[in-house]
């Protein structure tokens, strides 16, 4: 496969680079198959179990296998394209990594909207997305040649779960992770595991108010006319401004305008959730200065409230950037393949005599 490394990770040069394995058979990627994982010898004492993890992005694929000490250590690249050109360089990596030394379990850090409940028909299979030919994808079918558990969240919900792990003990392990890039998502963790429903949150599609100086007509999602993720994601600024925004100087309004926006969201969730921190990731965060925009816009909005009622001397300062980034996702896949290990564990123990 041609490519090329950057930081120790292998990257794809161009979607050709990612050619599909004639062995493979992709069309049983979409045969409904039974949620119940296969039941292993898990080990988690005293050695932290190996484990496979994927992040699959919206551009993007992370795929590595190791113990959490190396989980983040030089992993593999891929371009999100469709499942025929992406998955067999998956399993190709996992095949690697299996037969070098085997790993008990895998966790799949996913865009959305994807199935999350273990116990639903459509658990690990992806529902409607744009993303062409992956809309019915099932993971777990995909990934069954493993015969290892396979658990499945959304990237944004793992990403939550990492980085909540880095502050494990303290009130900041009740966390949101936002990312702003070609989308918009949101995760929530609580006590150490994702927070769902009936379903996984979707924050980038709470409605906003339009800023009155928006010069685009409406948002670009096909859903809504006004949500955060039609408003503030990375295509939604190149519509209207025909750039990136790490592009438009700092002067430039842009700047404002997608602060404003995200400030909306940071300070609903400041007044719903109350999370110990707000972590916001992705590409458009990487934008110089935007987080302390989005800092200022929502201590704007809150005028006042919340202040001297917390440990923080301003409830913006909950409002932070990565500490994992950009493999918060991947890191939160390995942690979902340790608790489904430590899940069956727990089970196995209850129900021996």
């Amino acid at each position: 496969m041609g490519g090329h490394r950057i930081g120790g990770e292998l990257v794809a040069n161009t979607l050709s680079d990612l050619r599909p394995l004639q062995t493979l058979n992709i069309a049983s990627r979409f045969q409904r198959k039974s949620t119940q994982v296969p039941s292993i010898e898990p080990s988690l004492s005293a050695t932290a179990p190996r484990v496979a993890a994927i992040e699959a992005g919206g551009t993007k694929f992370w795929v590595n296998a190791g113990t959490r000490d190396t989980l983040l250590s030089e992993p593999e690249r891929f371009a999100t394209a469709t499942p025929e050109i992406t998955l067999p360089h998956i399993i190709t990596a996992l095949r690697g990594a299996f037969a070098r030394q085997p790993f008990q379990a895998i966790g799949i850090a996913t865009f959305g909207p994807v199935g999350v409940n273990p116990q639903a028909e459509n658990y690990g299979v992806i529902g409607s997305t744009p993303k062409a030919g992956w809309q019915g994808f099932n993971f777990l079918s995909a990934l069954a040649e493993f015969g290892v558990p396979v658990a499945v969240d959304t990237d944004v919900n793992a990403a939550a779960l990492a980085e909540a792990a880095q502050h494990t003990g303290t009130q900041e392990d009740r966390l949101v992770y936002i990312t702003v890039g070609t989308g918009i998502g949101g995760g929530i963790a609580i006590g150490g595991q994702p927070s769902n429903g009936v379903s996984h949150p979707e924050l980038g599609h709470i409605p906003v108010a339009r800023h009155p100086e928006d010069p685009l007509p409406s948002g670009i999602c096909p859903f809504h006319d006004h949500c955060l993720e039609g408003l503030a994601s990375g295509p939604a600024i190149y519509r209207r401004w025909g750039c990136d925004l790490g592009q438009l100087p700092q002067t430039h309004p842009g700047h404002r305008l997608t602060a404003y926006y995200l400030a909306q969201l940071c300070t609903t969730l400041l007044l719903t959730l109350a999370p110990g921190r707000i972590v916001l990731g992705g590409g458009v965060m990487s934008t110089p200065a935007l987080l302390g925009k989005v800092r200022q816009q929502t201590e704007q909005l809150l005028g006042g409230y919340l202040t001297g009622t917390e440990v923080f001397d301003s409830p913006t300062q909950r409002i932070t950037a990565p500490e994992l980034a950009p493999l918060s996702g991947l890191a939160g896949a390995g942690m979902l393949a340790e608790n489904v290990l430590r899940k069956q564990a727990d089970e196995k123990q209850t129900n021996e005599p």
